[in-house]
């Protein structure tokens, strides 16, 4: 199974369980998920999927990162983002922490100070009978299943604050894209490695995840060799390390496979898809 569908399974999984657990007044955990997907994608991915958890010190004050680092079968070229987990209140149709203090300020600068992207990572799931607008990659048919796992960028969410633009469902699906589509969908740049996982995963974040972002906003640069704390990751393997980043829960390296270097479609610099389309 490739790398793109099993994101798009993991997707199709959270929202399947989120539907049982809402069927029984039950509000499931974001750690919850977060560890059942890593477990997933490890079982899937196997040779693929490197990581390591650290003991989350403030956990439950403005929530637990990972970093997720993404490169080819032969480990020279590197992008990585940070992530944030949000997981969506049955009662209030909400991703309450969103507005929580100053949480996005400092999701986007610890991701700056390492030239990472901050992102944040929605489980969701809703009844159907509210067709809320959604889009998906070409690899795949249009299903709201596809955001059980979903994925926005921290300068959307910071932008949306100031305008007081609600963190309801509702008001954030159009900015909201399924996480496969990092992945899944074939990079615009020129490149000679051009269709790599890194390469696809920038050029998605650049042209559309933060195609309506000011021109400030600082984009990562392609590197080709990882930090020194992933570099001893993949020398050490799954165990766990020392970390001076206390709102750091772990991180995920994902690389390539010879045979996955696939994408799905090529995203047109700053063409917006449509919502009930395809990205």
């Amino acid at each position: 199974m490739s790398l793109c569908q099993t994101y798009r399974d993991l997707s199709f999984q959270t929202w399947r369980l989120m539907e049982k657990a809402r069927s029984v007044s039950h509000q499931p955990l974001e750690e919850t998920i977060t560890d059942n997907n890593i477990i997933e994608l490890k079982l899937r991915q196997s040779h693929e999927v490197i990581t390591t958890t650290y003991n989350k010190v403030q956990e439950g004050k403005i929530g637990a990162d990972w970093q997720w680092w993404f490169t080819n079968s032969k480990k020279n070229i590197w992008f990585g983002v940070r992530v944030q987990a949000k997981i969506l209140k049955f009662k209030t149709n909400r991703f309450e922490v969103l507005n929580y203090k100053n949480q996005t300020d400092v999701l986007i600068k610890s991701a700056q100070k390492d030239g990472l992207i901050p992102l944040y990572c929605f489980y969701s799931q809703w009844p159907l009978s509210k067709n809320y607008p959604t889009k998906n990659c070409l690899t795949f048919p249009n299903a709201p299943e596809s955001y059980g796992c979903s994925i926005i960028d921290a300068y959307t969410i910071k932008k949306n604050k100031k305008t007081k633009k609600s963190n309801t469902l509702a008001s954030v699906i159009s900015d909201v894209f399924p996480w496969s589509c990092l992945v899944c969908c074939q990079s615009t740049t020129s490149r000679s490695n051009a269709n790599s996982l890194p390469d696809r995963v920038k050029s998605f974040v650049q042209n559309v995840l933060l195609r309506n972002s000011s021109d400030d906003i600082p984009i990562p640069k392609i590197t080709k060799e990882p930090p020194r704390h992933i570099k001893s990751i993949l020398d050490k393997g799954n165990e766990n390390h020392e970390n001076d980043d206390p709102n750091l829960a772990g991180v995920i390296v994902i690389i390539e496979s010879d045979d996955q270097n696939k994408g799905g479609i090529i995203l047109k610099q700053g063409k917006l898809p449509s919502p009930s389309s395809s990205v």
